[in-house]
């Protein structure tokens, strides 16, 4: 070879060895900053579970606040590091680097660059080997929202891995109280423990209302549940409307730690046909925006491929606190299927709705924890708090259904079962005493049942299931055994008659099977979020029920010493004895006495009748006042 070529071939080689030395040994390139890919010839990233972990020192930081992120070996055997990339990207758009890096370990070989901002990346200075390396990294002022740490780390120039993550960090507003804990890692003795934030002591003074409550007075239309929430800042859930010339800002958020809140833009107070905004939570820690539309009382109920999902734009969007918050704006005018949507010109029921899971990935599940309305169409221009729909209707169907059934058919049926044999001789319009009250009560729970059933049927535009709660279906069941009794009663044989047991065991089932159904209906309302009652009504109707079943079985037990009393002749004063025919039962007492026992009896009544009106009483007021205190699904953490 001669001098000239063997000089050219050295030199190419030369130049390409510096090609990749400066690729891996002084720090990623900078077309690494967005895929941290460090472009080591054709060699691709290891398949693999990475040996590396990111470690934050804390889960929530302050804006403008430091913390530290450590990159180490998370298998328990300490592993050299030789290149890396480090940056912090946002939860929502992951391309996108915040914060900066302040410091960076004194003994290694690394530094700071600039990939898309100042300091907001951390890489290599030379191939050597490394310890774990703890950085320095200053949260953003302007960002509210989760972070996560993403890192490229080589233990050699072959041999890398990319997209390794930390743990959600969320970044918060200055005011909030943070107890530092940092995340579970499995790194070994070796590596250093990142230091720990030390806890901020508690304010005196009560901590700023949320970003979406602050202007609700004077500059935003607010929505929130329960009404009057918006003023001290506890809505389970709220959508807000800021109008600044033709742009519409919308915000949402729920809390209770939900799968989904959402908004929606409706002509009346009802689900169905509306315009509806979703702000979700995916199982990633991520949240997304979308839009869909709903039908009423039909599947899908909810559709997003119905409605353009660019006639809205994601602002900002968090998970903080067990609180889902997405802000972003939507164009002034819109049309989704066929109906036109004009921000500006026409006024909407604000709904707001929010649920503990999704049908599938496309679709919203069952609103569980709120589903509400404005009473009235509003323009979103205006500001103040809007009110919700009425609850009458829904109060009246409750209270009507506690005081049928906890009331009026209890004693109704207790008078039936135990009191045959009691006021022998006493009539009243000309029917034995028992038989009159009996009567009575019983008109009066088919009048309350039906009344409470024609109530819902109006409020819901027609028979309605509540998602998983069954309680719509006892419900019916319990409205049509209370229907069908009296007109059984009214075609009742005569006594003596061949099918006159035959009609008494069917009324008897039929009234006790709609009795319990309709407790069992009661409760199941206590789980429905329409119904906001407190926690606690649960126990209330298990003292009613443990009352209850003791009278029977008290007044049960006295009917069997009573016949037993009876020298010679058994009596029918219990009362299952009526579903036999007239031949087999034994000769009646004399006429004008009453059962033994019967003063026992009318005492017990005593005690039984004002405790039932009590509950009834008490649980009434409950459904009429609610909400009051918890509900069932926030104390249960939903």
């Amino acid at each position: 070879m001669l001098p000239r070529e063997r000089y050219v071939v050295v030199v190419t080689a030369l130049l390409c060895l510096a090609r990749l030395t400066h690729q891996y040994s002084s720090g990623a390139p900078p077309v690494a900053c967005l895929d941290q890919i460090p472009r080591h010839s054709d060699i691709l990233p290891q398949t693999t579970v990475p040996p590396y972990g990111l470690f934050p020192s804390t889960s929530q930081v302050r804006q403008g606040d430091t913390l530290n992120v450590t990159i180490a070996g998370s298998f328990g055997a300490p592993l050299p590091i030789g290149g890396f990339i480090l940056q912090a990207r946002e939860i929502q758009d992951t391309e996108k680097i915040v914060g900066k890096f302040t410091s960076i370990p004194d003994v290694v070989a690394t530094r700071i660059i600039n990939c898309r901002g100042e300091n907001d990346t951390v890489t290599h200075a030379n191939p050597e080997e490394k310890p774990p390396l703890t950085f320095v990294w200053q949260a953003p002022q302007d960002f509210l929202g989760g972070i996560e740490f993403r890192a490229t780390v080589a233990q050699g120039y072959a041999t890398f891995w990319k997209n390794i993550e930390s743990p959600l960090v969320e970044v918060v507003s200055p005011d909030t109280v943070i107890t530092t804990r940092a995340p579970a890692t499995t790194t070994t003795r070796d590596t250093p423990a990142p230091p720990v934030i030390m806890e901020s002591k508690p304010k005196t003074t009560p901590p700023p209302l949320d970003t979406i409550y602050q202007g609700c007075a004077d500059t935003k239309l607010c929505f929130g549940v329960p009404e009057n929430c918006a003023t001290t800042g506890t809505c389970k859930a709220i959508v807000a409307v800021f109008v600044a010339g033709d742009e519409y800002t919308f915000e949402i958020q729920g809390s209770g730690n939900p799968k989904y809140i959402a908004a929606g833009l409706s002509m009346d107070n009802k689900m169905g046909d509306d315009s509806a905004m979703e702000c979700v939570r995916n199982d990633n820690g991520r949240v997304s925006l979308f839009t869909s539309w709903t039908y009423a009382k039909e599947e899908p109920y909810v559709r997003r491929s119905d409605s353009p999902q660019d006639i809205v734009q994601l602002q900002e969007s968090s998970m903080i606190d067990g609180k889902l918050y997405c802000k972003f704006k939507r164009n002034i005018v819109s049309v989704v299927k066929g109906q036109t949507f004009d921000l500006a010109n026409n006024k909407y029921n604000l709904m707001v709705v929010s649920g503990e899971s999704m049908k599938d990935e496309n679709r919203v599940g069952f609103h569980s924890l709120v589903y509400e309305s404005t009473g009235s169409p509003v323009a979103l221009a205006s500001v103040g708090n809007a009110g919700g729909a009425s609850k009458l209707l829904l109060k009246l169907h409750g209270s009507f259904m506690v005081a049928a059934w906890i009331g009026s058919a209890s004693l109704g049926i207790l008078l039936a079962r135990y009191f045959r044999k009691t006021w022998v001789g006493k009539t009243l319009g000309g029917k034995d005493i028992w038989f009159a009250y009996h009567r009575i009560l019983m008109v009066i729970t088919w009048l309350l049942t039906m009344a409470g059933f024609v109530v819902i049927l109006i409020e819901v535009g027609g028979y309605s299931t509540t998602g998983d709660n069954p309680h719509a279906i006892t419900g019916l069941v319990t409205v049509i055994l209370c229907f069908l009794q009296p007109i059984g009663a009214f075609f009742r044989p005569h006594p003596g008659t061949k099918t006159r047991p035959i009609f008494n065991w069917l009324h008897w089932l039929a009234g006790n099977a709609a009795h319990i159904l309709g407790i069992a209906t009661i409760f199941l309302a206590v789980y429905l979020q329409k119904a906001e009652l407190p926690a606690w009504t649960v126990f209330l109707l298990a003292a009613f029920v443990a009352f209850h079943v003791i009278l029977h079985l008290i007044l049960s037990l006295a009917g069997c010493v009573s016949e037993g009393r009876v020298a010679g002749a058994r009596v029918d004063a219990f009362p299952l004895k009526d579903m036999l025919p007239r031949s087999a039962v034994s000769p009646r007492p004399e006429h004008g006495a009453d059962a033994p026992f019967s003063k026992f009896r009318k005492h017990l009544l005593g005690v039984y009748a004002p405790i039932i009106v009590l509950f009834a009483a008490a649980l009434v007021c409950l459904v009429a006042l609610a909400p009051i205190g918890v509900t069932y699904n926030s104390l249960m953490g939903s």
